[in-house]
This record gives C-alpha cells, structure tokens and sequence, in this order.
C-alpha cells in the first residue's frame, strides 16, 4: 500500500483590529456685527419773536409733565440643532491572493526488473 500527503489549504476569520467611532462635539465661538436701533429725543429750541411771543406765552396755569416712552432694539440670540450631514459606515470585504508553498511527500515504490534467464 503506497500513501501520500495531501496538502489541504482553508481560510479561517480572525479578528484582527478593533475600531471604536465616537462622535465629538467641538465648540466653536462665532461673532457677528448687527445693527440696532434705538429712539432718541431730540429738543429743538426757537427763539419767540413779533407777535406771536405775548400770544404764545400762557399764564402761570400749571403744565403737565410730557411723558414719551423711547424704545430701543435688543438682539435675541438663539441657538438650535439642525441636521447638516448624514454618515453612513460600511464594511468592505477585500479579496487578495496569497501564495501557499509547503513541501508534501509521497512514497514511491521502485520495482526494478528482472530478467527470466
């Protein structure tokens, strides 16, 4: 009975590299200029001349104070989170060859032959 070796190749998976994604959250300071308004009194004097200065002038009846309310522009600052990307993460199987050399053996049988005389 002659026997050989049979040279037998398989593949087996292996982790070999572990990946952790993480998702960070950078803070960024951003400036910007606005214009605002805001209401200011102005008070224009002019001088009584001519006829209309005796007219004009009212007795020592008491006045009643003006009241005027000024307003002004306040910036109202606001922040919200909005959707600006969408990442998708996949894992690719990538084929490559590799050569496999080992040596095997196998039995030879030598018959020699022989001559009748």
């Amino acid at each position: 009975m002659r026997h050989e070796e049979h040279l037998h190749v398989s593949t087996e998976t292996v982790p070999v590299e572990a990946i952790r994604i993480e998702k960070v959250i950078v803070t960024e300071t951003r400036t910007f200029t606005a214009d605002v308004r805001r209401e200011e009194l102005r008070i224009t004097r002019a001088p009584i001349t001519g006829q209309n200065s005796r007219s004009s002038v009212s007795s020592n009846a008491p006045t009643l104070p003006i009241v005027i309310v000024l307003r002004e522009e306040q910036l109202t600052v606001t922040t919200r989170i909005v959707p600006v990307e969408k990442i998708t993460v996949n894992v690719a199987n990538v084929i490559s060859e590799q050569h496999v050399s080992e040596p095997i053996r196998h039995e030879h049988v030598d018959v020699p032959e022989h001559r009748l005389p």
